[in-house]
């Protein structure tokens, strides 16, 4: 029943809009799972092919392979299909950093900060630099920009809360306002890439470098 209380309330423009409270770590994941996944999945495959509104529940029923009354009982209504779908995208973007986070060495800001760029690149274009199918649902449905807000939140506070104390143990932070600043950072970097999308992985860098002051010196791992 708690899906049901969940899900199906909140138009689109809601749901993009609609940031979830922090995760206490960072090993908490937020994907749904069992039937409530395989619908969400089932959707999204939906809508990035054919269209949101070329999507019926019908059709999200057939492809995740389940009884349609069971998409009305965890999710209410389309919409609710909708925001699960939207709350699966905030979880791509969220997990790449802590995927980013878990690979990173000790010590190697510079390396650290290449990695980062080149999968903040990769979560929002492909290989050809084309926009990930997820742009198109979301400019569909009018949420590209409420959706932004939203996926940027909750990204900093990953950072924020987890990756920024790391680093803070180790080196001085140089400005004021962390939070905010990370935000410009993030939101920087959309809008840099939309409007010169040839920039260069080693002129992105150097633009955070220096948007956040960061310490690039080489550290040795603390025995």
């Amino acid at each position: 029943m708690e899906a049901i209380a969940r899900y199906g309330e909140r138009t689109p423009r809601e749901a993009a809009s609609h940031v979830r409270p922090r995760r206490p770590s960072l090993a908490e994941s937020r994907r749904l799972t069992g039937t409530c996944g395989s619908i969400a999945a089932a959707a999204r495959k939906l809508f990035e092919r054919d269209g949101v509104q070329a999507t019926t529940v019908t059709a999200i029923a057939c492809e995740a392979n389940v009884a349609r009354e069971l998409i009305y009982y965890h999710f209410g209504n389309k919409n609710g299909v909708i925001e699960a779908v939207l709350d699966d995208y905030v979880e791509d973007l969220v997990e790449s950093v802590i995927a980013w986070n878990e690979k990173r060495v000790f010590g190697d800001t510079a390396g650290s900060l290449k990695e980062c760029i080149r999968t903040f690149r990769y979560a929002l274009y492909d290989a050809e630099g084309r926009p990930r199918p997820m742009i198109g649902v979301l400019e569909e449905l009018g949420v590209r920009d409420a959706f932004d807000v939203r996926a940027t939140r909750e990204t900093v506070d990953c950072f924020n809360d987890h990756i920024v104390t790391e680093y803070a143990a180790y080196h001085q932070i140089e400005i004021e306002l962390v939070y905010e600043m990370f935000c410009v950072a993030i939101f920087g970097l959309v809008g840099l890439v939309k409007v010169k999308p040839s920039i260069s992985d080693d002129d992105l860098m150097k633009v955070v470098e220096q948007v956040l002051r960061l310490d690039m010196r080489r550290l040795q791992a603390p025995q």
